[in-house]
């Protein structure tokens, strides 16, 4: 009878400890994916930043390495935007700005523009040659970054995120719910 008891608890044991590292494996195996939309070309001196699809050939960025542009930080204002479900923000309207090597302001800088995989749907994205914009569908916060195509000096790329705080109007406020609502 001992030995039947120690097998049991041994075949327990082992069950236990393979969904454990099953579960494990399950978490540890998720991942983040980011996916391009489009292009941002930053702010100069003279003009607002524009965003769209395809503002940049290949030829474009060669001529800007070969010029040595280097791309030290990108800042993009607001850093957080609050929007209602079906508001709609268009990248245009922000300011982004590239800065060089002796925080020069670098215009027209190239700059790709990243949304989550799982985010995009749910972003409602109408995306053109003239601009990018979003018209989210359902609340929660949505980042976006935007990552310089030339490097800085130590051959890293640069980028900023951006945050879209998306809320339901008609949803239930939490702090306005008095002790007459909840039953």
């Amino acid at each position: 009878m001992p030995q039947r008891t120690f097998r049991s608890i041994a075949l327990g044991a082992l069950l236990a400890a393979a969904a454990a590292w099953h579960v494990t494996e399950a978490q540890t195996s998720y991942q983040i994916v980011w996916v391009v939309i489009g292009e941002a070309s930053s702010a100069t001196d003279k003009g607002s930043a524009h965003a769209g699809r395809q503002l940049f050939m290949a030829s474009d960025l060669v001529a800007r390495s070969l010029a040595n542009v280097k791309i030290e930080q990108v800042d993009v204002s607001p850093p957080i935007t609050e929007l209602n479900i079906g508001d709609r923000l268009c990248m245009s309207a922000m300011n982004i700005r590239a800065l060089g090597p002796e925080r020069e302001l670098v215009g027209e800088a190239p700059l790709s523009i990243s949304v989550r995989q799982d985010h995009k749907q749910r972003l409602g994205l109408k995306r053109s040659k003239r601009d990018i914009c979003v018209k989210p569908n359902e609340p929660g916060e949505y980042p976006v970054r935007l990552t310089s195509m030339l490097p800085a000096k130590d051959g890293t790329m640069r980028g900023a995120q951006i945050f879209i705080r998306v809320s339901d109007p008609d949803a239930p406020n939490p702090e306005e719910t008095t002790s007459s609502d909840v039953q």
